[in-house]
């Protein structure tokens, strides 16, 4: 029993170190650039010697590659969670507009790698990575469909209405900024009603 809860503990500070360098390493690739940033930087930022974050990363390109990991997965869960909860078209797709513009403002600097250093992985990494940006902008497409199927939404190309749905909120990363005059939230509540009234019929 004694050994289990050693093991778990031990799991539980190894996920929490890892996440503390990749937050600390996100910060850094955002504010100075990727090629500019070594591990030294990374763990000296944290106050520990590179060792420990050779301990989980063999080196810079794999921590790049987790934080691109971990932000298609989170953003992919919350998307197929709302996907499945069987809400009317415009508010299916008001909920996924909400989330997303949510998840960008809530991980600035992770988002903004995300989209500005694509270009720093490895050629198979960046298939994958374009593959699951498509697969991710599927999720809008369909939501969008059932919407026009509905009689709900106009007849608009997905590609178009996707794109701006969200290029739109990608690009908050760049300008949000936390105690400012509006919230996550109600930023995110604006977009919801400014894109669902051009989707909708007149």
């Amino acid at each position: 029993m004694k050994t289990k809860v050693r093991e778990e503990l031990k799991l539980k500070k190894q996920a929490y170190v890892q996440e503390e360098i990749l937050t600390a390493a996100a910060t850094l690739f955002a504010e100075t650039g990727i090629r500019a940033v070594t591990i030294d930087d990374i763990a000296s930022s944290l106050g520990y010697t590179k060792s420990v974050v050779y301990y989980y990363f063999k080196n810079k390109n794999q921590v790049l590659w987790e934080i691109f990991q971990r932000i298609h997965e989170a953003w992919s869960q919350d998307m197929t969670s709302i996907m499945e909860s069987d809400l009317p078209p415009a508010e299916l797709l008001g909920a996924m507009i909400r989330q997303h513009a949510l998840n960008v403002m809530g991980r600035k600097a992770w988002t903004a790698i995300y989209f500005r250093d694509q270009g720093e992985l490895t050629t198979d990494q960046q298939k994958i990575i374009v593959k699951r940006k498509r697969e991710y902008d599927q999720l809008f497409k369909s939501a969008y469909t059932k919407g026009v199927e509905a009689g709900i939404f106009r007849d608009i190309p997905t590609y178009l209405v996707v794109s701006g749905i969200i290029g739109m909120a990608n690009f908050t990363h760049a300008w949000f900024k936390e105690g400012g005059a509006m919230s996550p939230e109600e930023i995110a509540d604006h977009y919801v009603e400014i894109i669902l009234n051009g989707c909708k019929k007149n």
